[in-house]
């Protein structure tokens, strides 16, 4: 393996961490603001801060590992279409960015919204109580999380 294929390496494989840390702390940050049943302002806060780690970690973590990864096995020489562990890879990778991580942020705007409703009116309002009943955003993120060793098993083990 040459140094540049070492590089790219190294890239896809801080990509994954820097989206396996943003993924993780969406979720942290979402479970938090599920156990915040009386205080709507750390309900809020909790909110705000799964948008940011969505905004800064999760997302651009996510296009970052599937770029690099891209670049990486481009530059290994797999052919990205006719590989087949590798199509099964970047399905992988197209369910986490096309599925998995539009219904986490779609729920969390749901959910941030109505806190800072909530906060603003100084009482709970029925938007906030559906959007907490409301799992979609912990279950897809969960789902995504999962992936992440699929994908990784896949690219270890190269299965065909």
């Amino acid at each position: 393996m040459s140094t540049l294929d070492e590089v790219f390496l190294l890239a896809h494989v801080l990509g994954a961490f820097w989206y396996v840390a943003g993924l993780v702390a969406v979720q942290i940050s979402l479970i938090r603001a599920g156990q915040q049943v009386d205080d709507l302002e750390a309900r809020r806060d909790s909110f705000e801060e799964a948008s940011h780690y969505q905004g800064m970690l999760m997302v651009p973590g996510a296009i970052a590992a599937s770029a690099t990864g891209l670049f990486f096995w481009e530059q290994v020489d797999y052919n990205l279409f006719s590989t087949g562990w590798l199509i099964l890879l970047e399905v992988v990778y197209i369910i986490t960015l096309l599925v998995c991580l539009p219904f986490v942020g779609m729920g969390l705007r749901r959910a941030r919204i109505a806190a800072l409703q909530a906060v603003r009116a100084g009482r709970t309002n029925a938007d906030l109580d559906a959007a907490m009943g409301d799992n979609v955003p912990l279950f897809f993120a969960g789902i995504a999380l999962l992936l992440v060793p699929v994908a990784a098993a896949i690219s270890v083990f190269r299965p065909f």
